[in-house]
């Protein structure tokens, strides 16, 4: 690299513009050449005074909203985002709603989201594959055993559950093996 080039992505590398592989050779450079440490230095004295000089603006809801849909139509390869708002709520049984996140039919499991209302009890039931589980809003029994928000629990293959019920109402976290009858 010569001095320009180094010169220009000393630059880069102070205002973030660096990312995957150009970033990780530019740090790795920068570790063991001390001329491209004084660059970098000589970059972050010049700019620190200009952003500390420039007043602090919430941009509007509508430019965050723009940024979002961008980076979800040029969202990264071979991933899953399903956004709060996004998905559908679908009524598993009575005080019991189901948000499906991702099905992988290939290696047989499935995500979920569980909505469990005030009062709902679900029977004991057996678990032949490996179920984990977070709760992320309320609170959940699963039998006399409490959770709060935070909490993880993870039925292993041959394990039998205990009634599961809530007080107040909570959001579950839910993968395990796929089940169609959710699918449904």
């Amino acid at each position: 690299m010569n001095r320009n080039e180094a010169e220009s992505l000393a630059g880069d590398y102070v205002l973030g513009a660096l990312s995957g592989s150009e970033l990780a050779e530019f740090e790795a450079n920068l570790a063991r050449n001390p001329e491209l440490q004084r660059q970098v230095a000589a970059w972050e004295r010049r700019l620190t005074p200009l952003a500390a000089s420039v007043p602090e603006v919430e941009p509007r809801a509508s430019v965050w909203d723009a940024i979002e849909a961008a980076l979800d139509e040029a969202g990264p390869p071979a991933t899953v985002t399903v956004r709060e708002r996004e998905g559908e709520w679908r009524m598993l049984a009575p005080g019991l709603e189901i948000k499906l996140l991702l099905v992988d039919r290939e290696a047989g499991f499935q995500s979920f989201l569980l909505r469990l209302a005030p009062g709902c009890q679900l029977p004991a039931h057996d678990h032949h594959a490996l179920e984990e589980c977070l709760l992320l809003d309320g609170d959940m029994l699963i039998g006399d055993r409490a959770y709060s928000q935070g909490d993880y629990h993870a039925a292993l293959p041959g394990s039998r559950h205990a009634p599961i019920s809530t007080r107040n109402g909570g959001v579950v976290f839910l993968r395990g093996q796929l089940r169609p009858e959710m699918l449904a």
